[in-house]
């Protein structure tokens, strides 16, 4: 049985710069009812049918993204708080000041917006538009991070819009803090200068006790589609996942390194996969390799990534064979378009998983879907890993790929 864990959560006024008239906490706090039976190819689910605020939550349900929104009392002390039961996991949130609501959005733009309440109704912020414009800065419906408890961005970059909520123990749930912290490791944004002569940052995850004499494997991870260097740690707690495994002895020490490929983005939706797969072989790996003891050799190199960082990631396993040799592509695909082939010969010997989560949009049948991807795999008779979680496109699915990519499919080849 899950064990639930009430969780009080406040806002102090004084943190805050403006008037504040009301406060509210926002944030992925819902639920639902998982049909996943196994690893498949079919076309899934784009949307659940229902989803459960905490106040809903029973046994059989699992996590999954969607707004949560819910107005906060204020006490005695003249902060506002607000009370919740959630099981372990790791919760995105931030607050809204003196938020104004209304029915919810029709608009295919705002529909997004459209959040539950702890009634299970649904609302929507108002004026939608207008706070895009102001980027939720202005007098209503103001979106903060909690200020007592800030995103792990210290980048310009690599700004994030989320507070995160860890809830429960480590055996629970592997990307919440490792609790001996003797064996956490450490996250250094560090600069460098990119493919474009531009100064760039990255994110570099180094075990605990890293020692100089040794040679580590080198990971490369990418986010998704608007994403930063910044996500993987603040938002997909990818140290903590690497933490909780190698003290456990489930994956090997590596290095990883999540760099920002937005900036090589010639729209939303449309990455220059070879200029990144070009910034990342002679800009990126060549600067890690000068200043960390990675390993070399092609057999201790991976890269993997989200949405877009997956769609990357097939990319590098299509054409870059002789660089990379484990390949992870979470919630993306790439069935066919300019950049689709599989005449590499190659491709036969890589490590490739791919999968995405039942409710997501790219488990569906466009080429950019995870089916046609697998099943073009299948044609050409190539090896693969297919491995699908709970949740949607959301930062409660891509944690469980990234674990499972780390433990059991990392550093195998010719090790089982």
């Amino acid at each position: 049985m899950k064990k639930l864990y009430e969780v009080r959560i406040t806002f102090d006024p004084k943190d805050y710069s403006g008037e504040v008239k009301s406060a509210a906490l926002r944030g992925e706090f819902l639920f639902y009812k998982s049909g996943l039976t196994g690893n498949t190819d079919e076309t899934g689910m784009v949307d659940c049918e229902e989803k459960f605020p905490p106040s809903a939550y029973r046994e059989d349900l699992d996590s999954i993204g969607g707004l949560y929104y819910e107005e906060m009392e204020k006490t005695e002390d003249g902060t506002y708080a607000v009370t919740l039961k959630l099981p372990a996991g790791v919760y995105p949130y931030h607050f809204l000041v003196n938020p104004e609501l209304e029915e919810p959005s029709t608009d295919p733009r705002f529909a997004w917006n459209n959040m539950i309440l702890k009634d299970g109704s649904k609302k929507s912020l108002k004026d939608m538009e207008k706070a895009m414009v102001c980027g939720f800065t202005g007098e209503t419906n103001h979106m903060i991070c909690d200020p007592k408890n800030p995103p792990l961005a210290p980048t310009v970059t690599g700004a994030q819009r989320n507070s995160e909520l860890y809830v429960g123990a480590p055996e629970e749930c592997v990307w919440l803090p490792i609790e001996d912290r003797s064996k956490a490791g450490t996250v250094t944004y560090m600069s460098y200068t990119d493919i474009d002569g531009t100064p760039q940052s990255i994110a570099v995850y180094l075990p605990a006790e890293y020692d100089r004499t040794k040679t580590y494997p080198l990971v490369l991870v990418s986010h998704g589609g608007g994403g930063n260097e910044a996500d993987w740690v603040s938002q997909g707690s990818i140290n903590n996942i690497m933490d909780n495994l190698i003290a456990a002895g489930k994956t090997r020490e590596s290095i990883l390194v999540c760099m920002n490929n937005s900036v090589y983005s010639r729209g939303f939706g449309d990455w220059d996969f070879a200029k990144i797969a070009d910034n990342c072989e002679k800009c990126v790996i060549p600067f890690v390799e000068k200043i960390f003891n990675v390993s070399k050799d092609v057999a201790d190199r991976a890269f993997c990534g989200l949405s877009m960082g997956s769609m990357t990631t097939l990319y590098m396993y299509m054409h870059r064979t002789e660089v990379y040799d484990y390949f992870g592509a979470f919630s993306g695909g790439i069935a066919g378009g300019k950049y689709f082939s599989l005449e590499n010969p190659h491709l036969q010997d890589v490590t490739l998983m791919i999968g995405s989560a039942e409710e997501d949009i790219a488990y569906n049948e466009r080429e950019i879907g995870v089916p046609p991807t697998i099943r073009a795999l299948k044609a050409k008779g190539l090896p693969y890993i297919p491995y699908f979680t709970t949740g949607s496109h959301d930062w409660f699915c891509w944690p469980q790929m990234y674990a499972y990519f780390a433990e059991h499919v990392l550093w195998k080849k010719n090790k089982d």
